[in-house]
């Protein structure tokens, strides 16, 4: 009767596949229906989700319904109460507003995960830790031990794929459920009792891996895991992935992840403006000298599900799209942006960004050469292109999106947007008043972390080189060559002073490659100095960018 408890109490089935055993054709079929607003594959919605504001051609995705969890059953009146479960339904949104924890988000690259040791990560506000099990599927728990919560993440994995609590030792499945605990050894009922109560459990969330990254839905219900794959997931990396044959022509740089110290929301109404590229991002992706204003036209406006717009810029036409809660696609002729925005936690949101290219379209011999350099060394890709790019406007977003507040987030009345190129920015602030509701990191009275300095908020190493494979093990090779090179410095200037302490001519040949080998060394620390601080930190002055 334990057993049966335990298992009622934690169960929680391993990650399900993408999707059912289909043909690469079908499968790619079946997830493209999920584009968001403006996608050129054909989508029959599951649902037409209709508002006063909703245009009657306005493009409709799917949404996901979610339900609250059957009542459990009676017990019988002779038996005692249970014990009050660790795993609780959540908390439904109220009418109207967007389903945001019955969503799946992408937390981590599963490449920069070491399989060996748990990872600390937040989403929606939720502390969690990942690991991967003995049979080699990525779980997510939430990062407290129901001991006396510590964090799970600090732990350690054993050798049958559980996860252990390094304060007391406690074990964890998959699943949630508590499998040993060490202080009850020896007393087998006592074991057994405790680990099938629904008090040792800690709450495990549905994972799943798609484009190379880890998503997990924030639902601990057990109807949580029956829920389809992520709606926002890229229909040509799909069939990339897949094999099929519509996906053989589109290539796909590496992912660069980085940690922003902005609301969900501001970074969200930053990536809806295209308008700001040639300002903010002067002399790093564009340029202010061929800004002649940008035109941009709804095309989709706002839905449930997300919405688009067109603009053209410096001549060029393009298109960009939201689809929620946490797609943003710029296309362009020939190729396409993505950035994925999770919501971590107050104040904070972590961004996924690659760039997808069209191989069967001719591109500028410039743009096929960073892709080039984006394949071969993604560290350099991410130090001298990606990072300047974030670190051109976040310092002034951390800034704005507290001015805001300061002034009741009352952007209708502080924010002052005449120019057409402001549209998708009023369509953005739209969605969320009309169409989010209050994002769980962002609800009002939500607690902000303390205003940063400048230099905090563009701190590289802690937003992005510490968890960057590529780029922490750069790193290290830097700070060791700087380490030999510097050793190799101080022999040769201890060798050229042994020369003069016995009287070699200071113009001999020899003597003359001791101080080019001095120099040369000197120099090179010099050199890799600086590289090393691309991995930390590199201030960001605008007015020296002309």
């Amino acid at each position: 009767m334990a057993l049966r408890a335990r298992a009622t109490a934690c169960s929680r089935p391993a990650a399900r596949p993408l999707l059912p055993a289909l043909p690469p054709r079908r499968r790619l079929q079946a997830l493209s229906a999920a584009a968001w607003p403006g996608a050129s594959v054909p989508q029959p919605p599951r649902h037409a989700v209709r508002t006063k504001a909703t245009p009657p051609d306005a493009i409709a995705a799917p949404v996901t319904v979610v339900t609250a969890p059957p009542a459990p059953a009676p017990e019988p009146p002779a038996a005692p109460a249970p014990p009050p479960p660790a795993t609780q339904p959540q908390p439904q949104p109220a009418v109207g507003s967007f389903p945001w924890l019955s969503q799946w988000y992408p937390v981590a690259l599963v490449a920069d995960l070491d399989p060996r040791r748990p990872h600390a990560t937040h989403l929606l506000g939720i502390p969690m830790a990942l690991w991967r099990d003995s049979k080699g599927a990525w779980r997510a728990v939430e990062d407290r031990c129901p001991h006396r919560l510590a964090p799970l993440s600090e732990g350690r994995l054993e050798s049958d794929g559980t996860l252990q609590c390094a304060y007391h030792g406690w074990q964890f499945d998959g699943r949630g459920a508590c499998t040993h605990i060490p202080q009850l050894r020896g007393d087998d009922k006592a074991q057994q009792v405790a680990c099938a109560s629904r008090r040792s459990c800690v709450r495990a969330f549905p994972v799943q891996e798609v484009h190379g990254l880890l998503w997990v839905l924030p639902d601990s219900s057990e109807q949580a895991a029956a829920r389809p794959a992520p709606d926002n997931a890229v229909p040509e990396l799909l069939a990339r992935e897949s094999g099929s044959p519509d996906g053989a022509h589109w290539s796909a740089s590496s992912w660069f992840v980085r940690d922003l110290p902005m609301r969900y929301d501001t970074c969200l109404e930053n990536l809806m403006d295209p308008s700001h590229v040639p300002f903010a991002h002067h002399g790093v992706s564009s340029t202010r000298n061929r800004e002649q204003g940008t035109a941009l036209s709804l095309r989709h406006p706002p839905t449930l599900e997300g919405f688009s717009a067109g603009y053209t810029m410096a001549g060029v036409d393009a298109s960009v799209g939201f689809r929620a809660p946490s797609l943003t696609r710029y296309d362009w002729r020939g190729m396409f942006l993505v950035v994925y925005v999770t919501p971590t936690r107050p104040g904070w949101c972590r961004a996924f960004h690659a760039y997808v290219t069209d191989t069967s379209k001719p591109l500028p011999w410039a743009m096929c050469a960073v892709a080039a350099l984006r394949q071969a060394l993604p560290w350099m890709d991410h130090v001298f292109v990606r990072h300047p790019v974030f670190d051109g406007d976040t310092p002034f977003l951390h800034v704005q999106e507290r001015a805001l507040l300061s002034h009741g987030n009352d952007w209708h009345r502080h924010y002052y947007m005449p120019a057409p190129a402001d549209r998708s920015v009023i369509a953005a602030r739209r969605w969320l008043e009309e169409f989010g509701g209050a994002v769980p990191t962002c609800e009002p009275g939500t607690p902000m972390p303390a205003q940063m300095t400048k230099r905090q908020t563009i701190d590289r190493y802690s937003q992005h080189t510490a968890h960057c494979r590529h780029c922490s093990e750069a790193l290290r090779n830097t700070e060791r060559g700087m380490a030999a090179a510097a050793v190799a410095g101080v022999v040769a200037a201890v060798w050229l002073v042994a020369r003069a302490l016995v009287g070699a001519p200071l113009l001999a040949p020899a003597t003359a490659l001791g101080a080019a080998a001095v120099a040369g060394c000197a120099l090179l620390v010099r050199a890799l100095a600086g590289l090393r601080e691309q991995f930390v930190y590199v201030d960001y002055v605008h007015a020296d960018k002309h």
